[in-house]
């Protein structure tokens, strides 16, 4: 008996090991490929422009595939779609290494991220189909954790690398680790499949949602500069609107839809949607806002900054299996609140920044964030998961990385509008000219209070709405 609850146990681990090996992997590569965009723009003598579509391949392809690719797993099996997409993410590295052209890197960039639009989804799903809700939240906890150390060795690892031996290098780093995590998928991970009759694809209606979130996702990476008069940003926000109107139709109607509508008939999975959404739109914002603070309001350069920005993401990783952990004992829906809470709470303190608030109450501040988005993550990915139907946890950790993709888009895309216009209106009101504002720390200061105090705003909402998703008793494994 003891003999099988140890190999139990250890099976466990194994599943939890891996899936986060995965979550790390493609952590690392995203921040890796960000920090060398520079490198890469100046080796093929390309325009800033035309490299950002690099990243920005990463979300289209990511965002507007992973319901396809959701239902797939519950169709064909979890463990199929999640090392299939290991092997074509390893694949599509290998062959960005050697790269020609930039066009050429763009399109394996394209073709890898469709690995990962496979792998990082189903990897929530197999966590919660695989494991017992009793640890569940620790293992997502951990999950978390691993993503959090991605993104802070991924900028260090990639500037490393290009300084010494150029953006090549950031492909050949994730090779080894992913052949490891590949083998150990097709050894360890069980071949589950809940899905007892054949179901089809709704193929229809994953064209529909590409072509819906497609231009949105473009419209909010580039509103910023174009404006929303622009011509282009009206056709894709039709194009958006109506492909998502029929998307709609058409899911309601099909006998077997890519995306279940019926699920957000259960509020609590709603609701607790709706805060995660909240939660990444005020986190991501304020990470993109924050340096411009650091450096353009308190004069900070950039390697200090990036020390203060570093402060988050370690509580992130010390607390998220924390809150994991406590999850499982407590509930997930009081540990999501706290985290919603503690969210408030930063936003609250940051509200009060002036240009010469100290800077050791800067540091608290931005810890309190990072220890709200650790307690938050695990608990609400748990409490979003255990009201998605067994046969549909596939298509339920889709819908859960599409909000979170879209939360962060527009967190990144609107915070910065906020703080532009109402810095277009202080500046007005003096009468002064937009390249004296550089100059004028108070006048920026109301820029970032406006942005800080509408995310305070936005995370009263993802508060309420933590509250208001309850907690569902967990079904045996």
């Amino acid at each position: 008996m003891e003999d099988s609850l140890k190999q139990e146990r250890r099976k466990q681990n194994w599943i939890i090991a891996i899936v986060s090996a995965s979550v790390f992997m493609f952590s690392v590569d995203y921040s890796m490929l960000n920090i060398s965009l520079p490198t890469i723009t100046k080796y093929f003598s390309a325009t800033i422009a035309s490299a950002s579509r690099l990243p920005l391949a990463y979300l289209l392809v990511v965002t507007s595939t992973v319901l396809l690719f959701g239902k797939l797993g519950d169709i064909l099996g979890l463990k199929k779609i999640f090392t299939a997409g290991l092997i074509i993410f390893i694949a599509g590295t290998s062959l960005c290494a050697f790269a020609p052209t930039l066009d050429t890197l763009f399109a394996l960039r394209i073709f890898q991220c469709f690995g990962e639009a496979m792998f990082s989804p189903i990897g929530i799903a197999i966590i919660t189909t695989c494991l017992p809700s009793s640890i569940q939240g620790r293992a997502l906890g951990i999950m978390a954790t691993a993503q959090g150390l991605g993104f802070c060795l991924g900028p260090v690892l990639g500037g490393y690398i290009n300084s010494h031996i150029g953006w090549h290098g950031i492909f050949f780093v994730n090779i080894p680790v992913g052949v490891c995590v590949t083998i150990a998928a097709f050894k360890a991970l069980p071949s589950k499949r809940e899905k007892t009759s054949p179901e089809k694809i709704d193929y229809l209606g994953a064209v529909l949602i590409f072509i819906s979130l497609a231009p949105l996702i473009y419209v909010l990476n580039t509103v910023g500069k174009s404006g929303l008069n622009n011509p282009v940003t009206i056709s894709c926000l039709t194009v958006f609107a109506i492909a998502l109107a029929l998307f709609i139709i058409r899911e309601k109607r099909v006998r077997y839809p890519i995306l279940d509508i019926a699920m957000f008939r259960n509020l609590d999975f709603t609701f607790a949607v709706l805060s995660a959404f909240c939660a990444i739109f005020v986190y991501m914002g304020l990470m993109f806002l924050f340096p411009f603070y650091l450096s353009m309001v308190r004069g900070l350069d950039v390697l200090h900054s990036g020390l203060f920005l570093m402060a988050p993401a370690l509580m992130l990783m010390i607390f998220a299996p924390i809150a994991g952990i406590v999850s499982d004992m407590i509930g997930a829906r009081k540990v999501s609140s706290l985290g919603m809470a503690l969210t408030a709470l930063a936003f609250f303190m940051f509200s009060f920044f002036t240009p010469k608030t100290p800077i050791l109450l800067i540091l608290p501040s931005l810890m309190i964030a990072g220890v709200a988005i650790g307690c938050f993550l695990p608990a609400n990915n748990k409490l979003v998961m255990a009201h998605v139907p067994r046969d549909r946890q596939g298509m339920g950790s889709a819908v859960y990385k599409i909000v979170m993709s879209m939360g962060g888009i527009f967190g990144i895309a609107v915070m910065p509008l906020v703080l532009m216009e109402t810095i277009y209106a202080k500046i007005l009101v003096l009468n002064m000219n937009m390249q004296d504002v550089k100059n004028s720390p108070e006048v920026m200061m109301t820029g970032f209070d406006a942005a800080f105090k509408f995310g305070a705003i936005i995370c009263i909402l993802g508060f309420i709405f933590a509250m208001l998703a309850k907690d569902k008793k967990a079904e045996k494994i």
